[in-house]
């Protein structure tokens, strides 16, 4: 079993699928993680030509530690969200204080530009999820 794998797996289960207003409101870190870890964010910053995730993700990090907000497309921010959790993995800790309401700030807007997307960028959505679920076979 994975080690973000839980027994509360039906919202995850739902967002699989594009059933996005299953994501919870107000998640736990882990719940996150686990949104986050449905695609390959290494993968998908490179099938969609942004490059290297690393770079890319740290400048959309520092503009919104300035701005208060993400921005990009609802792909974007997940790429964002993955990022995130790999960068606090890599601290070996949870974000705190005024980093962890920029994560909370992420996800909400993640969340809400989730339940808004067209048809088009949820296929795009579901097909990252797929190749990052087959991948994991």
């Amino acid at each position: 079993m994975s080690p973000l794998a839980s027994e509360d797996d039906d919202w995850l289960d739902r967002v699989r699928v594009g059933h996005f207003a299953a994501i919870p409101h107000a998640p736990t870190w882990l719940q996150s993680a686990r949104l986050a870890d449905l695609i390959n964010g290494y993968a998908a910053s490179r099938a969609l030509g942004l490059g290297d995730l690393h770079g890319w993700a740290n400048e959309r990090e520092d503009e919104a530690a300035r701005t208060g907000s993400w921005g990009g497309t609802a792909l974007e921010l997940w790429l964002c969200l993955f990022y995130e959790h790999r960068r606090w993995r890599h601290f070996g800790c949870e974000p705190e204080g005024q980093d962890r309401e920029l994560a909370a700030c992420l996800w909400r807007q993640l969340r809400g530009k989730l339940q808004t997307i067209g048809e088009e960028e949820c296929a795009i959505i579901l097909a990252q999820i797929a190749a990052s679920s087959a991948e994991v076979r």
